[in-house]
C-alpha cells in the first residue's frame, strides 16, 4: 500500500498488530490496527519520545468506543461540535 508515495505493509487484522514505515531505510512511523476489522492509525516518533513509548502509549489509551486514542477522539468529537455551531452561526466566521 502506499500513502502520500510512501510504500509500507499493512499490519495483520488484530489488536495490537503493527507495522514499521521505513523510508530510505529510517524507520519514520508505524502502522497500528486498534482493532480488529478497522483501518489503522498510524504514529510517528516525536521530541524526547521514541516510537515503541509512542506505541505503548497510544495502545494504553484505546478503548471500546472508538479506534482512536482517547484524547484524540475527543478533539475529533469538540471539532464535529463547533463546526456545527459554526454552521448555524455564520456570521461568529466573518
Amino acid at each position: 500500500m502506499k500513502i502520500k508515495q510512501t510504500d509500507f505493509v499493512m499490519p495483520d487484522n488484530k489488536f495490537g498488530a503493527y507495522t514499521d514505515i521505513v523510508i530510505d531505510g529510517e524507520v519514520y512511523g508505524r502502522a497500528v490496527r486498534t482493532r480488529q476489522d478497522v483501518k489503522p492509525i498510524f504514529l510517528s516518533c516525536g521530541h524526547l519520545i521514541d516510537l515503541d513509548s509512542s506505541y505503548d502509549i497510544a495502545m494504553s489509551l484505546i478503548n471500546r468506543e472508538s479506534r482512536l486514542p482517547i484524547p484524540v477522539r475527543l478533539a475529533d468529537l469538540e471539532t464535529h461540535t463547533l463546526r456545527g455551531y459554526y454552521r448555524e452561526n455564520p456570521k461568529l466566521t466573518e
